[in-house]
């Protein structure tokens, strides 16, 4: 990959995107992890998943655990690369921030119609093309499963779709990972 080269790895759950991903830059040592899966609510299972990627990845990279201001992150750390694992979790999280910081939790469904993908696509992207660094961004494919039984789950399964549709535009390269064999689409 070059330096500033942006790659787009999507997949199912369990498909091996992550490890795809983390393979991408396995021959770097100045790799910034940015771990979006932050848990504020303890969650054993959730830690288990946590403690599995952290074990697989190379010692020599750093991690950060955030959400938010992920462009701030690149802008002041100078590393040959930067892998976001995952687009999902911090489309969730920045959402819900978002959505909460204009109404109430009991509100949330009346306000959802009025959420903008562009709106939570445009945090992400900020962070890509930072000082022409390489990036690769992990998200999970959303649009093969089932149509979600509620609106609030709806309305965030399309803002999924919205956002990984603006994120592989803008990509340089995309890859799908089914069972662990990654496919190049661009």
């Amino acid at each position: 990959m070059n330096n500033s080269s942006l790659t787009f790895v999507l997949g199912g759950a369990k498909s091996g995107k992550s490890e795809f991903a983390e393979h991408l830059y396995s021959r770097k040592e100045r790799i910034c992890y940015i771990a979006t899966g932050v848990v504020k609510n303890p969650d054993g299972e959730m830690q288990l998943r946590i403690q599995r990627h952290q074990a697989r990845r190379s010692n020599k990279w750093i991690t950060r655990e955030q959400y938010q201001h992920v462009d701030e992150l690149i802008n002041n750390s100078q590393q040959d690369g930067y892998l976001l694992d995952d687009a999902i979790m911090l489309v969730t999280n920045l959402f819900y921030d978002l959505v909460l910081a204009k109404t109430s939790p009991e509100k949330i469904d009346d306000y959802l119609e009025s959420a903008s993908s562009q709106e939570i696509a445009t945090v992400i992207l900020a962070a890509v093309r930072v000082n022409n660094q390489s990036m690769v961004i992990v998200s999970d494919e959303v649009g093969l499963g089932v149509v979600p039984a509620t609106k609030q789950t709806r309305i965030l399964r399309d803002l999924y779709g919205e956002v990984n549709q603006l994120i592989a535009k803008e990509a340089d390269n995309v890859y799908f990972v089914i069972s662990g064999i990654a496919q190049k689409l661009k």
